[in-house]
């Protein structure tokens, strides 16, 4: 655990908080590029592609201490807080077929274990062309990912492991019902650190890729770049984890396909996510 002096601090610097400590976005995700491009580049990247696809396929780990589950209803303003200081954007560094630089997929995820344990989405550690990961805290820590200790890929879920220790980390609580107010913190579009509010919808099978996996869908707002971010309860425990999203229209629009083309007759999204007990069930009791 942070000491509490340097969790204080932290907590009352943390880009996106207040009007004192604005995100600069562009300066956020370019030292992030940064970090990973210099990973990926000069071959020192702790974990290859080859090997981080490889620990994908591991059903679970008994190296994860989760917190136990906060019992103080938290204000909207401490929440953010505590989410931010918890959370960390995930970058994987690859190059495309257009140019020589490196170029960076970001995702979310947040801190499970203070040594150094991070969740986040099966989808997120399994991306093909990433050469070299790392997560970047809310302090502006970069630290290189070492090792994928579990995955699944029904439940879109991963525990990762980075160089560090004495991280925040957010508490663990899986009992959070249909109906509970949530927060959800991610960094949707390259936007960092963004707050939205709603409650659980409910919990439900996911039929196609996910072979009826269970997830639980929230009313929050999360947009692309928010896979892995936090959903929080009011206490500032972790009941869940971003997934993925699913646009419902009243009738199929001309030209659409899979539902991906932008059309006047959409009507909602359903915002899925993994579940505390997908998190939870990585680790071997």
């Amino acid at each position: 655990m942070l000491l509490p002096a340097l969790l204080a601090s932290l907590l009352a610097n943390l880009p996106g908080a207040d009007v004192d400590h604005a995100a600069d976005d562009r300066a956020i995700f370019a030292r992030l590029e940064k970090a990973t491009a210099e990973l990926a580049e000069g071959g020192k990247s702790p974990l290859t592609a080859a090997q981080r696809l490889d620990q994908c396929k591991r059903a679970q780990t008994t190296k994860v201490a989760f917190r136990a589950p906060a019992k103080e209803t938290l204000g909207g303003e401490e929440t953010y807080r505590r989410a931010a200081a918890a959370a960390v954007l995930i970058g994987s560094a690859y190059k495309c077929d257009k140019c020589t630089r490196w170029h960076n997929s970001l995702a979310s995820g947040v801190v499970v274990d203070p040594d150094g344990v991070v969740a986040t989405n099966h989808h997120v550690a399994a991306g093909p062309t990433g050469e070299a990961m790392g997560v970047l805290t809310a302090d502006g820590r970069f630290f290189p990912v070492t090792e994928v200790l579990a995955a699944n890929k029904d439940r879109d879920v991963a525990l990762l492991r980075v160089a560090a220790k004495g991280l925040a980390a957010l508490p663990l609580r899986e009992d959070a019902g249909a109906g509970a107010p949530i927060y959800c913190y991610s960094h949707p579009a390259n936007s960092f650190g963004c707050l939205s509010e709603g409650v659980v919808a409910r919990y439900c099978r996911l039929p196609g890729e996910r072979n009826g996996a269970v997830f639980m869908q929230i009313t929050a707002d999360y947009a692309r770049g928010s896979s892995g971010g936090p959903i929080l309860d009011r206490e500032g425990n972790l009941i869940g984890l971003v997934s993925s999203t699913s646009p419902v229209y009243y009738d199929s629009p001309a030209g659409a396909k899979d539902g991906k083309a932008a059309a006047p007759n959409l009507q909602m999204v359903r915002h899925n996510c993994v579940t505390a007990r997908a998190i939870r069930e990585l680790v071997a009791r």
